[in-house]
């Protein structure tokens, strides 16, 4: 009986030990004691105490709740409307004292300063012009060559007998001309003009002018006396801006005037592609031909025996001015008489030259050429090789 209390004690024991979580102990063995018979049976000795191994608390990280912030609303950037506050122009001291140079330049007109960007506004036709149809009796294609590639963007190879078109590329296209405008200046001044040996005091000045747009001149100055014949001379040859401003006011009493005879003579020759605006043919908005019409201009003006002469005239001196041709044919090409040389930043080099050969004229018109006297030696050199007249 007292066995099997103790062995209940040992397991109670052994029991609680495992609950704690610690290892078994072993029963502790008690001496044998004599017990007389009847006597209440001694009470169970203590099981020894089971200390449990303390567990480190856990601590964890409090936490952090995360401090709300206000949401921010960028503030739209107004930008103004361009209306609303206008700019305030720069004034370019430079630009202003050029103006300056236009306004004194040829009186009473007030010259407009050139254009700041590389380009003019021409209108283009709404229908492209076709060449007038070849007459009986022009020069007849008999070679096979091809024409000869040129550096100019539009040509044109005019026969003057017939009016026909011997070549063409890109002949019809609307283009700035620059000084080849001169042709039209000339012959409307010996058409319209007094006795070349009139005398006019001059008023343009030729330096203003040239601090104005950068004008070719020949070096006209105010009160000066100067004949027709010298302006027209200083115009064709050197191509002096002066002398056709000159020519304008002093013909006309206005450069818009004299414009307006100009254009008069393109409307007379049924001419669709070109419209002038300045008697020099500095670049312009609406300042505008073709290499085509141009070609059909210069054979007009070179019916008048006057505008020859001025044409082919390689040197002149008249009234103290000292002047020279800077068409580079007429020195350089066997039967070159003519016509007129051109440039401009907008315009490239243009020319209309002339060449005759057994008695027959052939004007070659050239707009956009990298090379004025390459071009036109190649192309007449073709034409006399290709064509015959008979």
């Amino acid at each position: 009986m007292r066995a099997g209390l103790a062995s209940i004690v040992a397991c109670v024991g052994l029991l609680t030990g495992c609950q704690a979580g610690a290892a078994p102990l072993a029963p502790t063995q008690a001496p044998a004691v004599s017990t007389p018979p009847n006597a209440a049976p001694p009470a169970p000795a203590p099981a020894p105490a089971v200390l449990a191994t303390p567990v480190p608390p856990i601590t964890l990280p409090p936490t952090i709740v995360p401090t709300p912030h206000p949401t921010l609303v960028p503030t739209p950037t107004i930008v103004p409307s361009p209306t609303a506050v206008p700019p305030t122009a720069t004034p370019d001291p430079a630009r202003a004292a050029q103006q300056h140079e236009c306004d004194i330049a040829s009186p009473p007109a007030h010259l407009p300063l050139p254009p700041t960007a590389p380009f003019v506004h021409i209108t283009r036709p709404e229908v492209p012009t076709q060449p007038t149809p070849a007459s009986n009796g022009g020069p007849r294609r008999e070679g096979a060559d091809p024409a000869p590639r040129v550096t100019a963007a539009h040509v044109a190879v005019l026969d003057e007998g017939s009016g026909n078109l011997l070549y063409a590329q890109d002949a019809f296209a609307r283009e700035a001309p620059a000084s080849i405008t001169k042709i039209v200046t000339a012959i409307v001044a010996l058409e319209r003009g007094p006795d070349i040996s009139t005398v006019y005091t001059t008023t343009v000045s030729a330096t203003a002018l040239a601090a104005c747009d950068g004008s070719s001149i020949m070096g006209l100055e105010p009160d000066d006396h100067v004949k027709l014949e010298t302006l027209l001379y200083g115009m064709m040859l050197p191509s002096g801006n002066d002398a056709a401003e000159q020519i304008a006011v002093s013909l006309a009493g206005s450069r818009e005037q004299y414009v307006i005879w100009m254009n008069e003579k393109v409307a007379a020759l049924h001419l669709r592609d070109t419209h002038f605006v300045t008697p020099s043919g500095m670049d312009s908005d609406e300042h505008y031909s073709s290499a085509y019409d141009m070609a059909l201009l210069a054979r007009y003006a070179m019916q008048n025996p006057e505008f020859r002469r001025l044409a082919s005239t390689s040197r002149f001196v008249g009234d103290d001015y000292y002047m020279h041709n800077l068409n580079p044919l007429l020195a350089s090409y066997v039967g070159a008489d003519g016509v007129k040389i051109g440039y401009t930043e907008i315009a490239g080099r243009t020319i209309v030259a002339s060449a005759t050969r057994d008695g027959h004229r052939v004007y070659v018109s050239l707009m956009g050429s990298r090379n004025l006297a390459a071009d036109c030696i190649a192309l007449f050199d073709w034409v006399w090789k290709s064509f015959i007249w008979t």
